[in-house]
C-alpha cells in the first residue's frame, strides 16, 4: 500500500510540475508574441509620423522664407489695404489617429514629436487668425507684424520638424535616416534665417 501511495504522490508531483511548466511556457510564448506585436506597432507609428512630418515640412521646401517675407512686406507697404492670402492647413491625420498610442514611443521621441505638433497647431491657429475679417481692417504696420510672425512660426515648425524627424529616424535606424518620402533627390529642407 505504501508503494501505491508513493507512486500516486510522485504522479501528482510530476503532473503538477508538468502543468506548471506548461503554464510558464504558454505565458512566456504569449508574452513574446505581445512584445513582438508591441514593437511592430511602435515601428509602424514611428514610420507613419515620420511620413506625415516630412510631408508637412515639404510644403515649404521650395520657399525662401526670408525673400518671401521681404516681398510681402514691400507689397503691404506699397498697396494700401493689401492683405496677403494665407492658405489653410490640412489636419494632422496620422498624429491625431495615434495620439492615444503616443505613450508607446520612446520618451525622447515623444518629446520631439509633441513639440513639433504643438508648433504646427500654433501655426494653424495663427493662420485662422490671419484669415479672419479682423485682419482685413488692421493698419499696414500691424498686418506686417502679423505676417512676420507667421513666417517666424513657419521657421519654428521647420526647426521642430527637423528635430522630430531626427528623433524618429534615430529610433528607426539607418534606413529611415536616408529615406525621404516626398523628395526625389532627398535634399534637406532649407530653413532660412535660423
Amino acid at each position: 500500500m505504501d508503494g501505491l501511495v508513493d507512486t500516486a504522490l510522485v504522479a501528482a508531483v510530476v503532473s503538477a510540475a508538468v502543468t506548471a511548466l506548461g503554464w510558464f511556457a504558454s505565458h512566456w510564448s504569449e508574452r513574446r508574441l505581445e512584445d513582438r506585436r508591441r514593437l511592430e506597432k511602435i515601428i509602424d507609428v514611428q514610420w507613419a509620423l515620420l511620413a506625415e512630418i516630412e510631408s508637412n515640412l515639404q510644403r515649404y521646401a521650395e520657399i525662401d522664407l526670408d525673400s518671401h517675407l521681404a516681398s510681402m512686406l514691400r507689397r503691404m507697404a506699397r498697396a494700401r489695404g493689401f492683405t496677403p492670402f494665407v492658405p489653410r492647413y490640412a489636419t494632422e491625420i496620422v498624429f491625431e489617429a495615434f495620439i492615444s498610442d503616443i505613450h508607446i514611443l520612446p520618451t525622447e521621441t515623444i518629446r520631439d514629436v509633441v513639440s513639433y505638433y504643438k508648433q504646427e497647431y500654433k501655426l494653424r491657429e495663427l493662420v485662422e487668425d490671419l484669415r479672419s475679417d479682423k485682419v482685413q481692417g488692421l493698419e499696414r504696420d500691424r498686418k506686417a507684424l502679423l505676417y512676420s510672425d507667421y513666417v517666424w512660426q513657419i521657421k519654428s515648425v521647420l526647426s521642430e520638424g527637423e528635430r522630430a524627424i531626427q528623433a524618429l529616424a534615430g529610433q528607426l535606424g539607418p534606413e529611415a535616416a536616408n529615406y525621404h518620402f516626398n523628395s526625389r533627390d532627398g535634399d534637406p529642407i532649407p530653413v532660412s534665417g535660423t
